[in-house]
């Protein structure tokens, strides 16, 4: 018989899901990805005031959290409690740190994302597309706040640096051809099949007349006003009360409580390790000369180039396909839901990294999506193909992340976690739990995956030393050239990708060293009755969790 719940576990209950109806209906381009159309026909009010009235609606929600008695909830819910209230304290921090103020990079902003958004609402109804053009007609207001929060930026010296901003113009430019109908937001037109003319002419009329204008607004102001007077030092330490603001990223993306110093000693001394491995690898694929020498024919040697992006495609899929055959044995529970590998959309791969995964919603009516770079294909070896599917679909992020989607009896917040620690810590102990599963059989993907993993471990050096160390970016462009051996192309905007998102890099490392930890512990507690699949059931089963939360919850399973 099912436990009574208490006043308090109903009252815990109430707040988290009015919580997340708020934030549904302020944010209601997220709403559409998670695939709410609730609030499809509208977009973010994103002015600073909107900004204060957030933190006083988390405020608030704080207060109605301290009137529960943490005693009397049940065991889920005295979790549920613990990261809800850690979610709200930190949008709180995020605020009063006026992040709002720095709202576009290269790697994220409304370039990057309202054309997914478009993408991914429905256009089945005329509702629809009424729904589409109300977004249309909004977008003017939205360029506007989005200026004036800049502007604001550049007053107070809190403005995204030079490298990480400076190629959002040519991202919103190349969205925007002389002729409207061949943008990617006349799609849902052109589609069409149902639409009557009055309203297909109305969308047409916004798009050229409204929304084409006020997005070159956008593309305008950055050009003439901000990239010239933004700051050039990349460090987020660099801007007002930045250090405390580094910190604050760290803590978040690790979910530890290293310090910079701490994080950068950690990578200095993977890097020592991994070199030494890479070393020793190169040597089994048959190369006769120094490492050197190796490390330079991996660049100038077309074998190790994809020759189109057709075939860059047809190995990721084929290695995709590959490993979902070998996944029972080493899961118990897979995802219900499929996933699709895909090209990254031309405005953005420039300045995108090899590859990213977009998460299905929580309506479960759409796959996930491992996206891959074509362009600059010389700066996309085939020797890392392997280890890269691994990460981005299974066993990777489609896998961990559709399987918490998937968790029942949890509050949504917690099925749509982003402790990066976790999410992308488990992606980085897939590249090496792709060995146990009969992948690198070749030398060179072994050496592959070797090199991507003193990649995330250079991460946790250059990223402290960028954001908290007094690093230029020069010296990280050159440390990790020289470290990793891979084209001054890559480095840059790998480089420039950490300049945008501080403190994100250094989650991967840090989250797969405490997984390796975990596993460890458990293989030391069950000795010859260790089960693969029963470590990675008791590692997923919760959906993402703060590092130092499953670690605890680890240790507990070991001892009851």
């Amino acid at each position: 018989m099912n436990k009574t719940l208490s006043l308090d576990d109903q009252k815990l209950t109430s707040i988290i899901d009015a919580d997340w109806d708020y934030f549904m209906e302020k944010y209601p381009e997220f709403a559409t990805m998670m695939g709410d159309n609730t609030y499809n026909d509208k977009l973010a009010d994103i002015s600073e005031e909107a900004f204060l009235e957030k933190k006083d609606h988390h405020n608030k929600t704080l207060n109605e959290l301290e009137k529960i008695n943490h005693d009397n909830l049940s065991e889920d819910n005295k979790l549920n409690y613990l990261l809800f209230k850690e979610r709200v304290l930190n949008e709180i921090r995020e605020i009063d740190f006026k992040g709002y103020l720095m709202p576009l990079n290269q790697m994220m902003g409304v370039q990057e994302e309202f054309s997914r958004v478009v993408e991914l609402m429905p256009y089945k109804k005329e509702s629809d597309y009424k729904n589409y053009l109300s977004r249309l007609k909004a977008f003017p207001k939205y360029a506007n706040q989005l200026i004036e929060l800049m502007r604001k930026g550049l007053s107070l010296g809190v403005t995204t640096p030079r490298p990480a901003i400076i190629k959002v113009v040519d991202q919103i430019r190349d969205q925007l051809p002389a002729d409207y109908k061949e943008s990617v937001y006349y799609i849902p037109v052109k589609n069409s099949t149902n639409l009557n003319e009055s309203l297909k002419k109305e969308i047409e009329t916004v798009l050229e007349n409204d929304f084409f204008p006020a997005f070159r607004r956008i593309a305008d102001f950055l050009e003439i006003e901000y990239v010239p007077n933004t700051r050039l030092k990349e460090g987020l330490s660099e801007v007002p009360n930045g250090k405390a603001y580094y910190d604050h990223k760290l803590r978040t993306s690790t979910t530890t409580d290293l310090t910079a110093q701490e994080v950068h000693d950690i990578g200095l001394s993977e890097v020592a390790r991994i070199l030494k491995e890479l070393q020793n690898s190169y040597k089994n694929t048959g190369f006769e000369g120094s490492y050197e020498e190796f490390l330079k024919d991996l660049k100038v040697n077309t074998q190790h180039h994809f020759a189109s992006p057709k075939e860059l495609m047809m190995t990721y899929r084929d290695i995709a396909k590959r490993a979902d055959k070998e996944l029972p044995r080493f899961f118990k529970v897979l995802p219900r839901l499929p996933y699709g590998v895909e090209e990254i959309p031309h405005h953005q791969a420039p300045s995108y990294p090899t590859a990213y995964y977009l998460p299905p919603d929580l309506t479960m009516t759409r796959a996930g999506i491992f996206y891959a770079n074509t362009s600059e294909l010389t700066t996309r070896p085939n020797y890392e193909a392997e280890a890269l599917t691994l990460h981005e679909a299974v066993p990777g992020h489609h896998l961990q992340i559709a399987l918490s989607y998937e968790v029942e009896n949890i509050p949504k917040f917690r099925r749509m976690a982003d402790y990066i620690g976790y999410i992308e810590g488990w992606g980085l102990y897939s590249e090496k739990l792709g060995e146990d599963m009969g992948f690198y059989k070749d030398p060179y993907a072994k050496f592959g995956q070797l090199s991507f993993e003193m990649w995330r471990a250079c991460r946790l050096v250059i990223d402290t030393g960028l954001h908290a160390l007094g690093w230029s970016r020069e010296k990280s462009i050159n440390y990790l050239q020289e470290t990793t051996g891979k084209s001054p192309e890559a480095c840059t905007v790998e480089i420039d990708r950490y300049i945008s998102i501080p403190g994100q890099a250094t989650a991967y490392k840090i989250g797969e060293l405490k997984i390796l930890e975990l596993k460890q512990k458990f293989i030391d507690a069950k000795k010859e009755d260790f089960d693969i699949r029963e470590f990675h059931d008791v590692i997923l089963r919760n959906g993402a969790l703060p590092l130092n939360i499953l670690e605890q919850y680890v240790t507990d399973y070991l001892n009851n």
